[in-house]
């Protein structure tokens, strides 16, 4: 992958403390620039032979496109890492088309402060929350999980939200992409896990701004 103009690479060593000591290669590169971005490039290789499962993929059209994805050996046999170094090579270096998703038009919704989320997956719910800054169609912020927080980055067109954000979780990360809808202090849509699958999502919003902290 190094013949990939633009693409770089890391290995992210776990905590000496971690039971799971497996180390993750990290692949970065500007998506904008390859034509395809982490979390595309992620389901891609889910979806078609040899069928490849990613540990992280990010980046995302409309927000950021500053794109990973994470290789991890855990389980893989003698000879496998052959067959995945020359499909990312492949993918990288010649990307499929990927299908544009449509740009509502129209005022973009407000969707910056605090935010409740709820989760469901297929056999738990789970409660989250959001701290977002909104930009006209930009956002960033915070997510705020059971046991982690990660950066949220993302955009919004008329009433529809797109974002996505990283929580570290037992020696591992796992992606959250969020796509919805907002409409009068809520929003819902679903959120893709990577190899996780997908689960619905519901928030509500406080009827105070970022930064004014919680009532208690």
């Amino acid at each position: 992958m190094k013949r990939v103009d633009g693409v770089t690479f890391k290995i992210d060593q776990p905590s000496a403390d971690l039971s799971n000591r497996t180390p993750e290669l990290v692949v970065q590169w500007d998506g904008a620039k390859l034509g395809i971005t982490g979390s595309e490039m992620m389901k891609h290789l889910l979806d078609t032979e040899p069928r490849i499962n990613l540990s992280r993929g990010t980046g995302m059209r409309g927000g950021n496109m500053a794109s990973s994805i994470g290789v991890v050996p855990y389980q893989m046999m003698p000879g496998e890492e052959k067959i995945v170094a020359d499909r990312l090579y492949a993918v990288l270096s010649h990307p499929p088309k990927m299908e544009q998703p449509a740009v509502p038009s129209g005022t973009p919704a407000s969707v910056a402060g605090v935010w409740d989320v709820h989760i469901d997956f297929v056999n738990l719910g789970v409660d989250h929350s959001f701290a977002l800054e909104q930009d006209g169609t930009k956002l960033m912020g915070t997510h705020h999980g059971e046991f982690a927080t990660g950066d949220v980055n993302g955009s919004v067109a008329a009433n529809t939200v797109r974002f996505q954000s990283s929580l570290g979780t037992e020696g591992t990360r796992v992606s959250f992409q969020f796509t919805g809808t907002a409409d009068a202090g809520k929003m819902s849509g679903t959120v893709a896990l990577g190899e996780y699958g997908e689960a619905r999502w519901t928030a509500v919003k406080h009827p105070y701004r970022t930064g004014g902290g919680r009532r208690g």
